[in-house]
């Protein structure tokens, strides 16, 4: 632009002078010189304008592709993941292909219009988030991405309800939020069937749901739901079965606790850990522990036990009914027994720095989970196209990697109690 200002200006002084020039009596008439000028620098304002025009169109388009561009803010939230990210063998819920969470993304633009708000409303977008009976360090730290993702995008995050498996107050939550003007409810489907009712406000009042771990029966990806993220089953199984092993150098009888109801993601854990388990040569499941409620895991491990006294070992399931089965070794004097689960709180990480009977868990990933499914709830309300089934690594916990892995894994400060034993 510069440079076509002074081309300009020069044309347009040499133009005057060349008129001047002429009137004073020089070669040539006062026409054959204004028509010479001009047409001189006529041409050189072409060339300049024409090169201005390439620069502007060059501007333009490098603009253009830096909006194109995954926004800075999600690659930041998933640093240091990759090297947790290996082959996918399995399929998800109603034949689903699971998909690493790094192809769900946003880019520069598509933020900026998330930001923008709803257009009919004038007002951002609104979310709600229907739970299933989570607690502890776990929910604070998806409830942590939810916000933090939320915050970003502009969106209004008009809380989370627990239900804690009751499919009447499962849908009263999801009537709830539709009431108060939620654009998006993130529901944890706690049933199938009985959800797949719980939910219906939200199809019926033409609102966007997006799904944590378990599908609804009978709804369809992209026509009842934006898409749906979860933990890397397979490899919750397989590494929770890997802490399990620690320390065993000959034949170990297992007592094995699983969810004995039809919670889909769990139900495929469970299942790739009792593979695993039934695989290997040294460990044999001697007790199945079907539970229904957490708590039952004290009585059912204390029962199994009794049974079976030579029981070293347990596939706790996730943390809430370790803990309970825990607590019953310890009510038994039974120290020597050894609980691996997925999924974290404090007291897990507690017995594991103290030599308890949890000696172990592995991640399922929490902030990113919730970051996820916040993620989705972006797609959703500008009609992008989302990936089915996202899946978030599985991350190992040990004495040695706690401190590295809580921060990748949960991002929110580590419990006092936590630090006061890291201290010793």
């Amino acid at each position: 632009m510069k440079k076509f200002l002074t081309i300009l200006g020069v044309s347009v002084i040499s133009i005057g002078m060349l008129v001047t020039f002429s009137l004073t009596g020089c070669k040539g008439t006062v026409e054959e010189a204004v028509t010479e000028a001009v047409e001189e620098a006529v041409g050189e304002v072409e060339e300049a304008v024409e090169e201005v025009v390439e620069e502007v169109e060059e501007v333009a388009e490098e603009e253009e592709e830096d909006l194109d561009v995954i926004d800075p803010f999600i690659l930041q939230l998933r640093e240091g993941l990759d090297k947790y990210r290996g082959e996918i063998n399995y399929k998800g819920e109603y034949g689903a292909t699971p998909t690493w969470d790094n192809e769900l993304f946003l880019t520069i633009a598509e933020v900026e219009q998330i930001r923008e708000g709803n257009p009919e409303t004038g007002k951002p977008w609104k979310v709600g988030y229907v739970m299933d009976a989570s607690g502890g360090s776990h929910t604070t730290s998806m409830l942590k991405a939810m916000n933090d993702v939320f915050d970003y995008l502009g969106m209004d995050f008009l809380g989370e309800v627990d239900p804690q498996y009751d499919p009447a107050a499962e849908r009263a939550g999801a009537e709830n939020f539709i009431a108060a003007g939620a654009d998006v409810v993130i529901g944890a489907p706690i049933n199938p069937v009985a959800s797949a009712e719980s939910f219906r406000p939200v199809l019926d009042a033409g609102k966007d749901f997006v799904i944590w771990s378990n599908i609804p029966e009978g709804y369809e990806y992209g026509t009842d739901f934006v898409g749906m993220s979860s933990a890397m089953a397979e490899d919750l199984g397989k590494l929770t079965l890997d802490l399990l092993k620690q320390g065993v150098t000959g034949p170990t009888e297992v007592a094995f606790i699983y969810m004995d109801m039809d919670f889909w993601v769990v139900n495929l854990i469970d299942d790739m850990a009792r593979k695993a388990i039934e695989a290997d040569p040294n460990l044999e499941i001697v007790e199945e522990l079907g539970y229904a409620l957490e708590a039952d895991c004290f009585d059912l491990m204390t029962a199994a036990v009794q049974r079976y006294p030579d029981i070293t070992r347990a596939y706790g399931n996730y943390f809430l009914p370790a803990a309970y089965a825990a607590d019953a070794c310890v009510q038994l004097g039974r120290d020597d027994i050894k609980i691996a689960c997925f999924a974290i709180d404090e007291p897990t990480l507690v017995s594991i720095l103290t030599g308890g009977n949890v000696m172990g868990t592995v991640s399922d990933n929490p902030y990113q989970l919730g970051a996820n499914l916040a993620i989705l709830a972006g797609c959703g309300v500008i009609d992008k196209a989302a990936p089915e089934f996202t899946i978030t690594p599985a991350i190992p916990f040990n004495e040695d990697n706690l401190v590295e892995n809580w921060e990748l894994t949960q991002k929110i400060p580590l419990p006092d109690s936590i630090i006061g034993l890291l201290e010793e």
